[in-house]
């Protein structure tokens, strides 16, 4: 069937005014936050619930048509984007919150509903949703879709750990729950490739009574990574958050953004790196009897201080000096990329120097910070150099991606796969996801051109 025809057809079943063709479909559909090229589809398909996913999946994939799912395109991969053209179906204004249980700690929303109302409707419960991965304004569909963590998951896990079933509307225009087979657990990480979720239950924790946030900084990374293996292993810490700040990183964001609030210097001496980690506890009394006990191992830690944010200003302004980490790439240098990967925490001493090492070869500034414990690395490389960045940056993210291969890291790391990383997947890694795909979506109608 021609593309004409279908959507002719997609007009019989849905909403002209929900279908965009040509000059109505904005630039925004057509690329994420992904550096990369600007891909246009045949048609976007805005969707209000679960029948209008199944009609268009059902008579895409009849017809053999590409459909690509988007949230609020906040994605650093590509993975939203058609790359072979088809439908874009939108689920963004699916964005209702259709239940909160607070006896059953449970919130069922829909999956264009941003992760900020998410944690906003539970903290109004007096409850918690803990995966954080850092954009407020990502959509939870796009948050499961890509198995999302963050800082806090070294603690509390990521987004596969508080899905607790799912609406799965499947290649076929079949609808299940996640919860009907194991193997639809697949869904989750899949990056629309496998199926599309228009709705979702989450598990919900009881909130944390109080909580600190401490900085250690530390004369080079060696000592921190050391100090942050001794802070995971001591089973009274359970920390939350344990962050190894660059103060490369520190320096230039805090150019930026003009406060750099972590420490540059101690006593004269620059700091090498900072450790950033956030204790919790039932009250204040046990936070500060947490923070006493650390403050004892000060010494076998050798940390240079003990800097203390207690208080809902200051815990705002670490969070909010880390968040422009990422933001202050757009706008403090003229040329950025940006590898983000999965490492075991053995890997570190080997990686970061390797990284900064081929950094200086290639005439690129590299910084980074890391959530350790659970091992996702961002790995920034800048220059101001327009003319020689492309192939410079091309060099740094192939031998970056083969060092993280060679040290039993995972590339897919918190962003995915999308098309950035296609180049850079194993033959391995890509027969194991096309058996699961061959299941899923036998006709390869969804998000074709992403892990392949």
């Amino acid at each position: 069937m021609e593309l004409t025809a279908l959507l002719q057809n997609l007009q019989s079943v849905l909403d002209p005014k929900n279908i965009l063709t040509g000059d109505d479909i904005g630039a925004d559909f057509t690329h994420d936050e992904y550096p990369g090229e600007s891909f246009i589809p045949d048609a976007v398909v805005r969707a209000a619930s679960t029948e209008t996913v199944a009609a268009v999946l059902k008579l895409c994939g009849e017809n053999g048509v590409p459909v690509t799912v988007r949230g609020a395109g906040t994605g650093q991969m590509g993975g939203s984007v058609p790359v072979k053209g088809g439908v874009v179906l939108s689920v963004k204004d699916m964005n209702q919150i259709l239940a909160l249980d607070e006896e059953a700690k449970t919130i069922t929303v829909q999956p264009g509903v941003l992760l900020q109302d998410v944690k906003a409707a539970a903290d109004r419960a007096g409850l918690y949703y803990p995966p954080d991965p850092g954009e407020q304004t990502a959509t939870i569909g796009g948050n499961v879709s890509t198995n999302a963590g963050g800082p806090c998951a070294v603690k509390y896990g990521k987004t596969k750990d508080y899905v607790l079933d799912a609406v799965l509307v499947k290649a076929d225009g079949s609808v299940c729950r996640l919860s009907d087979d194991e193997a639809n657990a697949a869904v989750i990480g899949s990056e629309g490739t496998l199926g599309v979720v228009t709705e979702v239950t989450l598990r919900l924790i009881e909130k944390p009574g109080a909580d600190a946030i401490l900085l250690f900084p530390f004369l080079d990374f060696d000592t921190a990574r050391n100090a942050a293996q001794q802070i995971l292993a001591a089973e009274e810490y359970s920390p939350a958050v344990v962050e190894l700040l660059d103060t490369d990183l520190v320096e230039f964001s805090g150019n930026v953004t003009g406060n750099p609030v972590f420490p540059v210097e101690m006593d004269g001496e620059r700091v090498g790196a900072t450790l950033m980690v956030t204790l919790e506890a039932d009250d204040d009394d046990a936070v500060m009897e947490l923070m006493e006990i650390i403050a004892e191992g000060a010494e076998d830690l050798e940390c240079l201080d003990i800097l203390v944010g207690d208080s809902p200003t200051m815990k705002r302004d670490f969070w909010a000096a880390h968040t422009a980490f990422h933001t202050s790439m757009e706008s403090g240098a003229k040329c950025a990329c940006e590898v983000n990967v999965d490492l075991p925490f053995e890997a570190f001493a080997e990686v970061i120097p390797f990284a900064k090492e081929l950094g200086e070869e290639l005439g690129l500034k590299v910084m980074l910070n890391a959530h350790v414990g659970s091992g996702g690395v961002h790995f920034h490389a800048v220059s101001d150099d327009k003319d020689a960045f492309p192939a410079a940056s091309k060099a740094f993210l192939d031998a970056m991606y083969a060092k993280v291969a060679e040290v039993g890291g995972d590339i897919v790391g918190e962003y995915g796969v999308g098309y950035g990383k296609n180049a850079y997947l194993t033959d391995e890694a890509k027969a194991a996801f096309a058996a699961v795909k061959a299941a899923f979506d036998p006709q390869g109608i969804l998000n074709p051109g992403k892990r392949v």
